[in-house]
């Protein structure tokens, strides 16, 4: 988990895979909403599911990888990028990630309680997740590539 992964960078196999995730959230998250569109209901709330879990998985990996690992300090040691921004950058996106999870959780709980009226809602998650996983990329490439 703690090896150097498979993107060409010196990150750790851990951040690939979460990076890699997080690059194709945007797109399962839409085939979801597709199947809505189309009134594959079931299937859309299959999929949401497991998307969700899967995500909240993720995130756990991530927190504990982290953490283990030497946190942000560690990562910003041989990143090119200004701390200061970086910093403020990850702020962002923490704050971000927080509400559309908390965000994605309530949709979830609408869902599985069948809680009509969550179209709405279940766009905003969407446009949250979506900037969670591109500013989650960008920090991968603050901290990798640049």
């Amino acid at each position: 988990m703690f090896q150097t992964g498979f993107l060409g960078t010196v990150a750790p196999l851990y951040m690939d895979i979460i990076t890699l995730y997080f690059g194709v959230l945007p797109f399962l998250m839409g085939t979801a909403i597709y199947m809505a569109v189309k009134k594959r209901y079931r299937l859309h709330k299959k999929m949401n599911l497991a998307i969700y879990a899967t995500t909240l998985l993720v995130v756990v990996l991530f927190e504990v990888g982290v953490r283990l690992s030497g946190g942000f300090a560690y990562f910003m040691q041989e990143s090119n990028a200004q701390y200061a921004f970086l910093f403020t950058f990850l702020l962002f996106h923490i704050l971000v990630a927080f509400v559309s999870v908390v965000a994605y959780s309530l949709l979830i709980y609408k869902t599985v309680t069948k809680l009509q009226n969550h179209k709405k809602f279940g766009i905003l998650v969407y446009l949250g997740m979506t900037i969670t996983s591109i500013t989650g990329v960008m920090i991968y490439y603050f901290l990798f590539i640049y």
